[in-house]
């Protein structure tokens, strides 16, 4: 009788504890002596969404790799727009930021290359012509290259910039085009012939190892399953798919690796996936969430284990997906519901975590100022006892060491601005020391012990950069921010901080600034991608998350936005649009804060509670029994 090892290549492995799980023990068993537990790592296939694309588009372009990705171009909704949109977008992963502009927007474009070193193959132009037009992207603009000999649409694109392959497409006539050019980083030269002229096919590897997959032949647009594999010198069949298909996507290294999924199937789109490895085609048991057809997937350096795919046909939606096969469950990143205040309010100081969180003071429709404080528990919110003084307020600390400070309990301008610093111990409210200047709306991070506040509006009414620190018992003066600010979101802690967004002069400008605070000095960070007052924040400086909030003119947004230290990028939006949060960012992490209260404009008023919970990957294994 053949034994584990001889029917999987590896022994049972014996461990005292479990080990640290990576790739390499995919199929591996082993036995916990000190539990006495046999378990085993099992592999899987699946997707998962992520966030939105921050357009809609059909037949975009696509290349990079699922934590590096680059989209551009393609139709825009009817019917507005035709082909040849110039929007381009990155993906890092967790969320889009917005890239340079296309110097000419296409349809069904081919895609070869990386996220900072892209290349865009010919296409349909807005005319709408068959394009023979190239682009390389360096990771903030694109610049016009050689062009192709023969000008076409709906080709496919392998390769790296400097090594690219453009191969079939409608090339009007042959509209199955056989036709192949080899890309050298500068001018394109004709190839060896492919044996089936096609197009919207797919494909994916190198200039040394790419495959074709699938597409429309002759005649009358006929869906094949058939692929041909190039080896560097010639092309060859390959396995056939085995769902036929035009307008699929597919992602893998070179030829004989790779994973295919979504297209144009009989009678329409298709949410099957199918993995090739250099013989056959498997289809998977892991689906498509939403049926994706007709993007442009291509690019070196991809592998058939990760995935992504975003926008759709002629729904033009902006779903993004993600495709993993590994040991690992991924859960996308997401706001869910969570228990609601006992009294709907705005402008309240928060602190602590989305299991242990506080909220108190704040303002109700038409001008009432409050001192009700309300504790969190992961589920529902409890009343505690009363701030001393009502009114709107900053916020810092835990829920047994929260920090109230700040704020107004009249108009700007009035006596009704407040220095006043209070202290939460769990149990009640105690009057601290006071800020050096009275101010509302300021921004304001950290512990009961060592907070900072920073900007706001002072008396008369005018948006300030000043920048106090709090020991646990006095305020005192340290270097002022870069520029004027309000209602910003505000995160970190005295020697890492950061604030972003908010109100700054003149009138009121909406920004898109940030500034980090390294505990001596603040200097420039990233660039916010939707200026926004009165939103959310929580996290640290380099791990932080902005959320709601009120865009120009005074619209309630549920836009969210994470900061890696560098830049900011889209995150899923709220459930609910509001405005009107404290800037305060107590929560340490981006990964543990939550979104309480706010308003519409001062009415409606918000109790809800939303709970943040980002992307996370875990490791799977499972437990067999000893039988």
């Amino acid at each position: 009788m053949a034994d584990y090892a001889d029917i999987y290549g590896k022994r049972v492995k014996v461990f005292d504890s479990d080990p640290t799980l990576d790739s390499s023990y995919e199929g591996q068993v082993w036995y916990n002596s000190a539990t006495g537990t046999l378990k085993s790592v099992i592999s899987f296939a699946s997707w998962s969404s992520s966030t939105n694309v921050p357009y809609s588009a059909t037949a975009a372009g696509a290349t990079g790799s699922q934590t590096a990705n680059l989209v551009f171009s393609g139709y825009g909704p009817p019917p507005a727009t035709p082909a040849g949109v110039l929007t381009t977008v990155e993906y890092n992963g967790s969320g889009w930021t917005s890239g340079g502009n296309m110097g000419d927007g296409r349809a069904y474009i081919s895609s070869a290359g990386t996220q900072t070193a892209g290349l865009a193959i010919a296409g349909l132009d807005s005319s709408p012509n068959r394009s023979a037009k190239t682009e390389e992207y360096n990771g903030s603009s694109w610049s016009e290259s050689g062009d192709l000999s023969t000008a076409r649409g709906q080709a496919v694109g392998t390769g790296l910039q400097t090594a690219a392959i453009c191969a079939t497409g409608d090339a009007n006539p042959p509209d199955y085009s056989t036709y192949v050019e080899n890309y050298d980083g500068t001018s394109w030269t004709n190839g060896t012939a492919v044996s089936l002229g096609r197009r919207v096919s797919t494909g994916n590897g190198t200039q040394t190892s790419t495959i074709i997959i699938a597409g429309n032949t002759a005649p009358s647009d006929t869906k094949t399953g058939l692929t041909e594999e190039w080896n560097g010198s010639a092309w060859s069949s390959g396995g056939t798919v085995n769902t036929a298909r035009k307008g699929g996507m597919a992602a893998g290294a070179n030829a004989d690796s790779s994973v295919f999924f979504g297209g144009t199937a009989a009678p329409g789109a298709s949410t099957a996936t199918e993995d090739y490895d250099g013989t056959s085609w498997t289809t998977s048991s892991a689906t498509m969430g939403t049926a994706i057809t007709d993007n442009q997937q291509g690019g070196g350096g991809n592998v058939n284990t990760a995935a992504l795919v975003c926008n759709g046909p002629n729904s033009n939606s902006v779903a993004t997906q993600e495709y993993n096969k590994s040991i690992n469950t991924i859960t996308a990143a997401a706001w869910s519901s969570g228990g609601s205040l006992n009294l709907a309010r705005h402008d309240g100081a928060n602190s602590g975590t989305k299991t242990a969180g506080l909220f108190a003071g704040g303002k109700v429709y038409p001008n009432v100022f409050k001192n009700e404080s309300e504790e969190y528990d992961g589920t529902s919110w409890t009343e505690g006892n009363n701030l001393g003084t009502a009114r709107m307020a900053s916020g810092a600390g835990t829920q047994t060491a929260g920090l109230a400070f700040a704020g107004t309990n009249g108009s700007p301008g009035s006596t009704g601005v407040q220095a006043l610093t209070e202290e939460y111990d769990g149990s009640s409210w105690s009057e601290s020391g006071d800020l050096s200047t009275a101010r509302m709306n300021c921004g304001g991070a950290g512990l009961q012990t060592a907070a900072y506040a920073a900007g706001g509006i002072g008396s008369p009414n005018a948006i300030n950069d000043l920048h106090e620190q709090y020991n646990g018992s006095t305020w005192s003066t340290a270097t002022a921010m870069n520029t004027e600010r309000s209602n910003m979101g505000s995160v970190g802690t005295t020697t890492a901080g950061l604030v972003f967004s908010g109100y700054t002069p003149p009138s009121y400008t909406f920004a898109t600034t940030s500034e980090e605070w390294n505990g001596s000095a603040w200097t420039s960070g990233g660039t916010v991608a939707t200026a926004r007052y009165g939103l959310g924040s929580f996290g640290s400086q380099t791990d932080a998350i902005g959320f709601a909030g009120a865009t120009p003119p005074n619209n309630n947004s549920a836009v969210t936005e994470g900061y890696d230290g560098t830049a900011f990028s889209s995150r899923p939006s709220l459930s609910t649009a509001r405005m009107q949060f404290a800037p305060s960012g107590s929560y340490n992490s981006g990964s543990d804060g939550m979104a309480v209260g706010g308003s519409n404009a001062g009415n409606p008023l918000y109790a809800n509670t939303e709970e943040w919970t980002p992307k996370t990957e875990t490791v799977t294994s499972k437990t067999l029994t000893t039988e």
